[in-house]
């Protein structure tokens, strides 16, 4: 009995490990979304300001 708790309480805790890594993989995703979006911005402003050099 005292193996299959054991094992209970490491399955728990590498659950837990898990859950930390799945909540900072979310946060660094939606950083990273957060910064192409603005980038893309950015590069449309600058594509418009070439398109308007060049008339």
């Amino acid at each position: 009995m005292k193996v299959i708790e054991n094992r209970a309480m490491k399955d728990e805790e590498k659950m837990e490990i898990q859950e930390m890594q799945l909540k900072e993989a979310k946060h660094i995703a939606q950083e990273a979304d957060r910064k192409y979006e603005e980038v893309a911005r950015k590069l449309v402003i600058l594509e418009e300001d070439y398109k308007s050099l060049l008339s």
